[in-house]
């Protein structure tokens, strides 16, 4: 009797530490998933003769500050376009379905891409059509058909840093913010990534590039 009562004291202790292991790990996912800062949910792209586009939606902070602390989120639908040529055509035309969005494209400096951010999310199933120049492309969307969503990709990006993180992780709070962005390779657009940064308030930063197809990490930083 005595080494049974000693048995199951034994297995008692040993369920209890499993549990607070378990607890702990998801109060980590559970801190790290309320200070994410951007995600990146669908990604549509088209190939034409005069361009290439792809458009991006999610969620942001309304006042984009990558310093560790999270702020408010509002949607965004960015569409991004590269020319094939050296000409430059702002004027656009965005079909969403049965809705029209026109203007002009804005030039990025840093890599010369025209670009636009319409301020809405899509669905998945939606169809989005761009016109520029007289030439009207269809972005088909890429995102349904990968293995690895935004969530996902984040879930691995925590359990691969898990001991970085938890360092960063006070009881309910954490004191860092998550960005969750999608890169493509410009040369071969079936080379797709998350791009997972997490900037801490100390000003240190953790990186990871994350295959969409089968979730493997391609870079650490």
């Amino acid at each position: 009797m005595k080494n049974l009562k000693k048995i199951i004291g034994i297995l008692f202790c040993f369920l209890f530490g499993l549990t607070f292991f378990v607890g702990c790990s998801n109060s980590l996912e559970q801190n790290v998933s309320q200070c994410v800062s951007e995600y990146r949910q669908n990604f549509f792209f088209g190939q034409g003769k005069f361009f290439s586009a792809s458009f991006t939606d999610g969620k942001r902070e309304k006042e984009y500050i990558a310093n560790g602390v999270k702020t408010d989120l509002t949607d965004f639908g960015v569409v991004v376009v590269r020319v094939n040529s050296g000409d430059i055509w702002k004027k656009y035309l965005l079909k969403i379905n049965d809705e029209s969005y026109e203007g002009e494209l804005e030039v990025n400096p840093f890599d010369m891409t025209l670009v636009v951010d319409i301020q809405r999310r899509v669905n998945e199933n939606d169809k989005i059509f761009l016109t520029i120049n007289g030439e009207e492309v269809e972005l088909k969307n890429l995102s349904s058909s990968w293995e690895i969503d935004c969530n996902k990709a984040l879930n691995i990006f925590v359990e691969h840093n898990r001991e970085k993180l938890n360092e960063y992780s006070k009881k309910d709070k954490f004191l860092g913010e998550i960005f969750i962005k999608i890169v493509a390779d410009k040369n071969d657009i079936s080379n797709i990534y998350y791009f997972v940064l997490c900037v801490n308030q100390d000003g240190n930063v953790i990186a990871n590039l994350i295959s969409v197809k089968n979730g493997e990490i391609v870079q650490k930083a």
